[in-house]
Formats: C-alpha cells, structure tokens, sequence
C-alpha cells in the first residue's frame, strides 16, 4: 500500500470460479438444447424438449445467482463501495481501472447487448408460448434460440471475465505438493 501499486495489496476474496465454470457449464447446456429443440420443432418434433430446457434453467439460474453473490461480494471488498449490479460489478474488478475514481470507471461494452439478447430471448419464449399451435410458433422458437445463443456467449464471456479479473486481486494460495 506505502509506495507500491494498488495491485500489490492482495485482498481476501471468495474464489467464485467453480461456481463461475458450473454457471458457464450449465449456461451452454440450456443454450444447446434450445438449438436441440429448434431444430427439433423444424422436424415437426414434440415439445417435451422444451420442458428440458425449463428443468436446466433453474440450476442455471441458482448457479448464477451463487456465482453473482460471491463475485458482488469481492466486488465491494474490491472497490469499498456499494456494488449491486453487473456494470458496477466490472467496474470494481477491473484492474486496468484501479486508479479511476469509481463513478468514472467504464463498465464492459457487451454487458447491454448480453442484457438484451436476454430480454429478447424471454419475449420469443412468451410469444413461442402464446402461438403454439401457428406456423410462427417456428418462428419465435428459432428467434428465441438466436438470442439464446447470444445471451449464453455474453453471459458466459461476462462470468469468465469478472472471476479472471477479480482473480488478480486474491491472497495467493500456496501450493499443495
């Protein structure tokens, strides 16, 4: 802290990447079997994939939300300010932007498009529901899994990234022989 750099203070932090690699691990599993099930519906298949994808979505989204939780808390321990949400939790973990003042820090461009492609993947779903027996349900079932594809690459570059970044602020482990 006296005459080194910021990075030279190592912080306790929870290490958030085994929750990150299952976040990341179970993200792909709902996203390939979206495209499973599109293809599926193109075949003229059953929907009875799209009851898998809702049972993979909830360990999806505990899994991520324990991820978030661990990776909020480094954040604040990180950069000593409240931190609730995914651009501030960037800004926080960003070691290129230690020496900026909080409120100045630039959050990850691709974290809007992630949130998009999410809300836009939810909408497809509704309207998938809602046209079940019409030729567009086709349609918004291919639209969601587009999206789905999009949100689940951003969401996981996302994840991969904040636990690399908040990684270099760690207390270093010694090595077990």
């Amino acid at each position: 802290m006296f005459g080194g750099s910021a990075l030279d203070t190592y912080i306790d932090l929870r290490d958030v990447r085994v929750t990150g690699y299952a976040a990341m691990g179970l993200i792909a599993l709902v996203a390939a079997e979206s495209v499973w099930g599109t293809v599926n519906d193109w075949q003229g298949g059953s929907s009875s994939w799209s009851f898998l994808a809702i049972v993979l979505v909830l360990p999806a989204g505990v899994v991520s939300y324990l991820w978030f939780r661990g990776a909020t808390h480094n954040a604040e321990a990180i950069a000593l300010h409240g931190v609730r949400t995914v651009p501030q939790v960037w800004k926080a973990s960003d070691p290129a932007q230690r020496d900026v003042a909080f409120d100045q820090r630039a959050a990850s461009p691709l974290i809007k498009p992630w949130q998009y492609a999410f809300l836009a993947m939810v909408l497809c779903d509704v309207l998938e529901s809602l046209l079940l027996d019409t030729p567009l349900y086709v349609v918004f079932s291919t639209l969601s899994t587009a999206c789905a594809l999009g949100a689940a690459a951003l969401a996981c570059f996302l994840i991969f990234r904040i636990s690399l970044m908040q990684q270099r602020f760690a207390v270093p482990q010694r090595k077990r022989r």
